[in-house]
């Protein structure tokens, strides 16, 4: 490989995906973004570790996407979920608005207890019409939750995958499914995929 090759590569390696509010910090990771989707069981008070769900156990799953950075403005996660054989299932849409400051009034990083508190004492934010969907959606507020070793603070949004009675039961998709995160109109994912197992 020509040392000009390797030039334009390192390049390419080191941008950053642009955000609809304009370009996002480069953090050095393969998505500056959103760091993943967890996926839960809200009816089980002790969650497996390898992701694998009893469809007689759970009523729907629970996914909370987390973004790295509290971004400004309005935006849409979209979370694609892909069944078993790789069909594309659903596609989840959030409307979001950024949480509150996490800086107090002289510029100090705030708890995050306290972060938490202000935006769960913030006004909830109106519904949005978005195109493609014949009502207004409900639209959250990113909520702060301890960071990883990229970031202090993260943000979290949830969003359900009903179980019960759908066609995931009916029709016995069961195996090995994938939620992935996408935001806003960007072709490419803002986040890695998170593999779970949906079984009988």
């Amino acid at each position: 490989m020509t040392l000009l090759a390797l030039f334009l590569v390192a390049a390419q390696a080191g941008t950053a995906a642009p955000s609809a509010d304009g370009p996002v910090q480069p953090l050095g990771l393969p998505f500056p973004v959103c760091s993943g989707v967890r996926v839960i069981a809200p009816q089980l008070t002790v969650q497996p570790r390898d992701l694998a769900f009893s469809s007689r156990q759970v009523l729907d799953l629970q996914f909370r996407a987390r973004l790295r950075q509290n971004l400004q403005g309005e935006h849409l996660l979209q979370l694609k979920v892909f069944t078993p054989n790789g069909f594309l299932y659903q596609v989840i849409t959030v409307p979001f608005v950024p949480s509150t400051p996490t800086l107090d009034p002289e510029g100090k990083k705030v708890s995050l207890r306290r972060a938490r508190e202000a935006a769960a004492a913030a006004p909830p934010p109106p519904p949005r019409s978005v195109q493609g969907f014949p009502r207004p959606l409900a639209v959250q507020r990113l909520m702060p939750v301890a960071g990883d070793g990229t970031t202090r603070i993260q943000y979290e949004l949830d969003a359900r995958l009903p179980v019960a009675g759908t066609s995931i039961t009916m029709s016995s998709l069961y195996g090995r499914w994938s939620v992935q995160p996408y935001l806003d109109d960007q072709p490419g994912p803002c986040g890695p995929a998170t593999r779970f197992t949906i079984r009988e």
